[in-house]
């Protein structure tokens, strides 16, 4: 079972996960049961692109830290 440092998700992936989620609970039309489950895949994938986000972060400063030698 591959572990969430291997699989390869952009943000824009993740943006979307999160949208969707947001969209689905925003209907109307939702019941409880389908509001918990999109409510946990918004958070898994928010949780997600934090970690995504905080690479980048430490990827960018490495790229900087090299071009200041």
């Amino acid at each position: 079972m591959p572990n969430k440092a291997t699989v390869e998700t952009t943000y824009s992936d993740l943006k979307k996960a999160i949208d969707q989620a947001l969209s689905m609970l925003e209907s109307e039309d939702i019941d409880v049961d389908q509001a918990i489950k999109a409510y946990e895949r918004g958070m898994k994938a928010a949780k997600e692109l934090e970690t995504y986000l905080k690479s980048a972060q430490n990827k960018v400063t490495k790229i900087k830290k090299s071009f200041e030698k």
